[in-house]
């Protein structure tokens, strides 16, 4: 019984903190109408043990819209809506996915939009957090709560200031990737 008892005090307790964790990131987050900016990505694969790097831009319309531009080393886009995803490859279309016949799709673009935007509250329907919060810097760690999710990420760790700067992916194999944002405005 005493058991029972403290396990529901520190659930409480856990929801409480998990609540002022997303209150303190709310706060200092902005997740403008249109931001653009550029970004340096690198991939580590553990089971080659080295790391591909690639740099590109990025422009997102809140809840409509976000275009990858990957230019180096191979110049190839992704055009994510809320329910499809476009590949690019020279300005061709190269394929096609659409949440009404891939139901991954829909919950893909709900994470890549949570994330590159700030919306916490479509994040925490996939992922725990835990943040962060200091002098206007955060950093969120996001551990996935959905086993399908869990397949194939690990662990999330997203930090910035008014806007997002960097994300690192891991994935359970032990490959991860970093992505640094910058040049980062508002249109």
């Amino acid at each position: 019984m005493k058991k029972t008892f403290l396990s529901i005090i520190l659930f409480t307790l856990s929801l409480s903190v998990f609540a002022n964790d997303l209150d303190k990131l709310k706060a200092v987050t902005t997740t403008p109408e249109k931001l653009t900016g550029i970004f340096a990505q690198t991939k580590f694969l553990a089971q080659l043990d080295t790391s591909i790097k690639s740099t590109g831009a990025f422009n997102y319309i809140r809840d409509t819209k976000i275009v990858w531009h990957t230019l180096t080393p191979i110049d190839s886009t992704l055009e994510l809506t809320p329910k499809t995803m476009l590949n690019y490859q020279d300005g061709v279309q190269v394929n096609k996915l659409d949440s009404n016949t891939n139901p991954i799709v829909a919950v893909f673009s709900d994470i890549f939009f949570g994330v590159m935007t700030a919306q916490w509250q479509v994040l925490e329907e996939y992922f725990s957090v835990s943040a962060e919060v200091s002098e206007g810097h955060w950093k969120a760690t996001l551990i996935p709560i959905d086993k399908n999710i869990g397949g194939f990420i690990s662990k999330v760790i997203l930090e910035g200031d008014k806007y997002l700067k960097q994300v690192t992916l891991y994935e359970p194999e032990g490959n991860l990737t970093h992505i640094e944002f910058d040049q980062l405005q508002q249109k």
